[in-house]
This record gives C-alpha cells, sequence and structure tokens, in this order.
C-alpha cells in the first residue's frame, strides 16, 4: 500500500488561488475593454485603431495562454506545475471533497481540451505552420461558455481554499472599474 501524500501547504493553495484570480481577472479585462466597451466602434473609428487591434489580439492571446496554463499536468518531464491537476492530485482531499473537486475538473477540462487546447498548442505557444497558413482561428467558443468556466473555477478555488486556509478566495472583479477609468482617459 502506498503512503499518501501530505496535503499541500496554505501557501501553494494560496499561490494556486492567485493564479486563478489572475487568469479571470485577465479574461474579464480583456471582456470589458473590447467585447463589452459601449466606445468600442467609437474607438475603432479614431486614430487608435491600429493600437486597439494590437492590444485587442495581446490581450486575448495571454488571457488564453494563463487560462490553459492552470490545466498542465501536475508533473511535465521532471517539472512540477501547479495547477488544478496538481492541486487535485496532491491535496490530500477527503473522499468527498475530491469528487466534487473532480467533477469540477472534468467539467474545467472539457472547456479547454475542446476550445482552448488547440489554439495554446497550434499558435499561442508554438508556431504551427499549417494553422498559420490555413488562417484558422482557434480559442473560440460559444457564448456564455467563458462565463460558465470561470463560475466551476471559482467553486473549484473557493472548495480548496475553504479547506486548507478557511473562507472562499472571491476573484478579483475590480478590473470591471479600471476598464472604466481608463476609457474615460482615452479621447476618440
Amino acid at each position: 500500500m502506498t503512503k499518501p501524500m501530505q496535503a499541500l501547504s496554505a501557501s501553494v493553495i494560496v499561490a494556486f488561488c492567485t493564479l486563478c484570480s489572475r487568469a479571470h481577472e485577465l479574461w474579464l479585462n480583456h471582456l470589458e475593454l473590447f467585447d463589452n466597451n459601449p466606445r468600442l466602434t467609437e474607438l475603432m473609428n479614431s486614430a487608435a485603431k491600429a493600437e486597439l487591434v494590437r492590444l485587442s489580439i495581446m490581450s486575448q492571446e495571454y488571457s488564453l495562454l494563463q487560462i490553459v496554463k492552470l490545466h498542465d499536468k501536475a508533473v511535465i518531464n521532471v517539472n512540477v506545475t501547479l495547477g488544478i491537476d496538481f492541486v487535485l492530485k496532491y491535496g490530500g482531499w477527503s473522499d468527498s471533497v475530491r469528487l466534487r473537486l473532480e467533477e469540477l475538473k472534468k467539467q474545467l477540462d472539457d472547456f479547454t481540451d475542446k476550445e482552448l487546447r488547440g489554439a495554446r498548442n497550434k499558435i499561442l505557444s508554438h508556431y504551427d505552420l499549417a494553422t498559420i497558413v490555413s488562417d484558422a482561428t482557434l480559442g473560440t467558443f460559444a457564448d456564455g461558455d467563458d462565463e460558465k468556466y470561470f463560475k466551476a473555477l471559482q467553486e473549484f478555488v473557493n472548495i480548496v481554499h475553504d479547506q486548507v486556509v478557511r473562507g472562499p478566495y472571491p476573484f478579483n472583479k475590480l478590473v470591471k472599474n479600471d476598464i472604466a477609468y481608463f476609457l474615460r482617459t482615452i479621447k476618440p
């Protein structure tokens, strides 16, 4: 019989929760600055268009990459990665908590495997020639799937944080205010 792994420390759980919150913040930043921006048409018709297009691409690619990195295997070659798989495998969870975390992981993995992993492997982390030449669109998902993903991720984070540190770990949503203030400073 193998000896169970030690439970994760509070500092590791907080670091994991911070990475998840950061991914959420980056996604929310892109969403508010580009997808939900009531002034986007006005700004895209201004001299700022070229820069906004660049910023949109950088913002989208970077936020998608941060999301997908949360789904790396716990160990890749000899390197240990801090993500959902690591936290689930080495958390020392009770059976009931582990079962719920496994359900959430499956839901989260389904989204990233179906919608985002191809983007990471073909364009975000590597420049896949066939993808570039075909001008394929990667990393798209149905409306609302991203919100469902972050709702499930928030639940996963809240569970592991509550089990180790105590209490929930709410994602930072103040970026919405930051974008609103930022947009007030931009003149078309």
